[in-house]
């Protein structure tokens, strides 16, 4: 038979009204556009009321069946990410190809690639998923050359693969939070994405974008990040001057660094009134607080060091603090618990949440930088009242040993005590402390109950493999600080009482009377939960809140810059499920 192609395509793209700007296929006038249905019309009278498009089914399953054992599949030197997931997908439809339809590419095609190329949208790169090989062949088939069968598998085989490495990176993240994330050990997904029963399925349904945006995290946060990714890179291209100001600035001076902070916030997008007045006035201050209450700085109103550092942070740093944050978003399990405790690190805030709704909100404390507080999420089975503290070998390696080689008064102040390995008590004055160092050291410390334990009143349990628990503290002043990294990995909070309540709601034999006594006494006492309560400890350096607003706060473990890295990086081989 004779090939039409290229009058084929453009007439099929015509009249299907599929041609995209993007494609860069001419637009036809009217006139035309009728000249070509004659003109179809005809060649279809005269080739016996058929025009016949090339079978490509034989040249896919050559290339699907005919890769070296052990090797990856290739398209013009550019290796292919799926090696399991791809095959099984065209051995299931009978090799038949995805994207091309006759000489062309079909509308799933079209959109597939319309797709990859905003996937900075998503903080992610449109070039990890072949699209400048995809564009070469695309352009291939609106010049007037004849594409041959293999440059039309090529297509197809390229955009199956960037179909099923983009749905895995939207789905369970494309950087490993193992290794690049710092050991984040929230469970994950489920492993089960069958991301070829979903192709198929998009390609019978027509729907290639609706099925990748279900893949994406259903959290409200990654939207509004996506919104504010969008308008922070908006601001590329407009200065952004130093701002610098001798000491600090108070509502009510007067400086010549106030029009110039305005109108940063204004770029910001702080809905300020626009005046060229160097005092700082009301409407100025108003917005300030706001600024400083979404950057975690005191919200006082004063211009100071930190303040002016935030309001000098580039949009492009800012939007790398969101790319990074998205990332995390789809590190995450696909369904949060109904009820459950979140502590977020970076933020020192512990929330506890049912629904969308905050019932208490307080400020936390976390671990050093040197002693992180690990990420991971478990149950919280049971709450310990009056708590003993049995010194960690790290604690008591530093801190303790030390102290008691000095001689026992640490141990009355401390209100500790020794225990040797069978749990019995000893004397500080009965053990030979010439023969006691830090690596030689037989004996466990343990401060009992009072107001001066490490524990404080109450602490709340969900066993974990860190020895990380919840708990109260005697050191109250540490809450007022704005960075609240002090601890040795543990979380204290600055409510504990408040909570118990909320955590005992269930089991009203538990009033307030009788939680005040039991955290007042000299012997510790367990109580199992009713309802157990799953606890998120998570690190998130950007985020939404109820209101849509974004927050960003310091990346107080420096891990942003690992994350940031891999997402700059070219995809690493891995397995897509």
């Amino acid at each position: 038979m004779i090939s039409f192609k290229k009058l084929y395509i453009f007439s099929y793209l015509r009249l299907q009204q599929e041609v995209p700007v993007e494609a860069k296929i001419v637009s036809l006038q009217p006139k035309q556009n009728i000249m070509l249905r004659y003109i179809l019309l005809y060649l279809l009278i005269v080739s016996g009321g058929m025009i016949y498009a090339t079978d490509l089914r034989p040249a896919i399953q050559y290339f699907i069946e005919n890769k070296p054992e052990g090797s990856r599949y290739e398209v013009d030197r550019e290796f292919m990410y799926s090696s399991q997931v791809m095959p099984r997908f065209y051995t299931g439809r009978g090799f038949r190809p995805a994207w091309i339809e006759g000489e062309a590419l079909s509308k799933n095609g079209l959109e597939m690639l319309n797709y990859i190329r905003r996937m900075d949208e998503h903080g992610l790169r449109p070039q990890d998923y072949h699209l400048q090989l995809i564009e070469k062949y695309v352009a291939g088939l609106i010049s007037f050359k004849t594409p041959d069968e293999q440059k039309l598998v090529h297509l197809d085989i390229l955009l199956t693969d960037a179909f099923l490495l983009l749905g895995s990176q939207m789905y369970f993240g494309k950087v490993d939070p193992h290794k690049e994330g710092a050991d984040w050990k929230i469970q994950r997904k489920e492993p089960g994405l069958k991301l070829d029963v979903k192709l198929e399925r998009a390609l019978y349904n027509n729907n290639v974008a609706m099925v990748l945006d279900s893949l994406q995290p259903r959290q409200a946060s990654y939207k509004v990040l996506k919104q504010k990714l969008a308008f922070l890179r908006s601001l590329g291209e407009n200065d952004w001057p130093v701002l610098r100001l001798s000491g600090s600035l108070k509502p009510g001076g007067a400086e010549t660094v106030v029009i110039d902070i305005r109108r940063r916030l204004k770029q910001l997008g702080y809905p300020i009134t626009d005046t060229m007045s160097d005092v700082y006035d009301n409407d100025l201050e108003r917005y300030v607080k706001v600024f400083q209450y979404e950057r975690g700085l005191g919200a006082d109103g004063v211009i100071g060091k930190g303040t002016l550092a935030a309001l000098n942070r580039k949009p492009e740093e800012l939007a790398d603090d969101v790319r990074v944050n998205m990332e995390r978003l789809r590190w995450l399990p696909i369904n949060k618990p109904e009820r459950f405790i979140l502590v977020n690190i970076a933020n020192f805030e512990l929330d506890l949440l049912d629904r969308d709704d905050t019932i208490i909100n307080m400020r936390a404390i976390v671990g050093k930088e040197y002693r992180k507080t690990p990420v991971f999420n478990r149950q919280m089975t049971y709450l310990v009242f009056s708590p003993t503290w049995t010194v960690p070998p790290t604690i008591l390696r530093n801190d303790v040993i030390p102290e008691l080689l000095k001689g026992p008064d640490y141990l009355k102040q401390k209100n500790m005590v020794l225990l040797r390995a069978d749990g019995s008590e000893v004397a500080w004055a009965d053990v030979d402390w010439s023969k006691v160092s830090k690596r030689n050291f037989p004996f466990t410390v343990r401060q009992n109950p009072g107001p001066d334990n490490a524990l404080g009143r109450v602490k709340f349990m969900f066993p974990n493999e860190y020895n990380v628990y919840i708990h109260d503290t005697p050191t109250k002043g540490l809450f007022s600080k704005e960075g609240r990294a002090f601890s040795s990995g543990c979380v204290r909070v600055e409510q504990p009482f408040e909570l118990t309540q909320l955590l005992l709601t269930d089991m009203p034999d538990w009033t307030s009377e009788r939680i005040r006594e039991a955290m007042n006494r000299d012997k510790e006492q367990r109580v199992n939960l009713k309802s157990p309560i799953d606890v998120v400890l998570i690190y998130l350096t950007a985020w939404s809140d109820g209101n849509n607003r974004v927050h960003f706060r310091n990346d107080i473990y420096k891990r942003d810059e690992m994350v940031l890295q891999a997402l700059n990086q070219k995809p690493t081989r891995r397995q897509i499920r």
